[in-house]
């Protein structure tokens, strides 16, 4: 798809609403991201949506050159939205990273939104990330999505909370980082109907167990009305 100049690769199946739209990791082109034994039980139920976002390949135009944050991202995905015609509210997902764009993009629209699921999702503390990039060296020139970590995890760590009234799904892995369900229970705060679920597997868990997961959020889709 193309629009404001940019080219955007997607995939979309499955029919239904509400749409379901897919982050993959940071620097991960999302049209890869997702197993087909994780995508088919929820395109049973709803159309399932996944794209490649800036500079992360795959027939997706490169990002400006200059350093991006949240609000850019969301942007993007709002864009990309818009392209495919679709009708929020939307329940918008994501896995490491992309779970953060996930929640970028609820912050920006809470209206548009029927459900948030983050998978693996971390909450980074601006003052570790400012460390990690100065002992790194790693600035936004060397990220492929040209996305600045520091502002960025800045950004989201002075979200107001709740962020909405929406379900929240998260869903954390056993095998992860040391406390990685702990950190990620910080973003229950995001809403007054959240709740959390850990699985047993690593990180990548839409590849380790596809089912599982693909079920919690079927159980999700269930609960939400029907976008007319």
């Amino acid at each position: 798809m193309e629009f404001d100049g940019m080219t955007v690769a997607y995939r979309c199946t499955g029919d239904g609403s509400p749409a379901v739209i897919l982050e993959a990791g940071s620097d991960s082109p999302g049209t890869g991201a997702w197993p087909a034994a994780f995508i088919a039980p929820i395109a049973e139920v709803t159309m399932v949506c996944t794209y490649n976002r800036l500079g992360t390949g795959g027939g997706s135009s490169e990002p400006p050159d200059r350093g991006r944050t949240w609000d850019d991202i969301a942007s993007v995905l709002d864009g990309v939205l818009g392209a495919l015609e679709l009708e929020p509210p939307y329940v918008i997902g994501g896995q490491s990273g992309g779970g953060n764009v996930a929640i970028a993009y609820a912050f920006a629209h809470p209206d548009r939104v029927a459900a948030l699921v983050s998978i693996e999702a971390y909450h980074d503390d601006p003052a570790e990330m400012a460390d990690w990039q100065a002992e790194e060296g790693f600035t936004w020139e060397g990220n492929p999505e040209h996305f600045d970590v520091v502002p960025a995890s800045t950004q989201q760590d002075a979200y107001p909370m709740p962020i909405g009234e929406f379900p929240v799904l998260i869903i954390s892995a056993t095998q992860a980082d040391p406390g990685g369900a702990e950190n990620q229970a910080y973003w229950l705060g995001l809403s007054p109907d959240s709740r959390q679920v850990v699985i047993e597997g690593p990180h990548d868990l839409q590849w380790a167990a596809p089912k599982e997961v693909a079920a919690e959020i079927v159980d999700l889709l269930a609960g939400l009305p029907v976008v007319e």
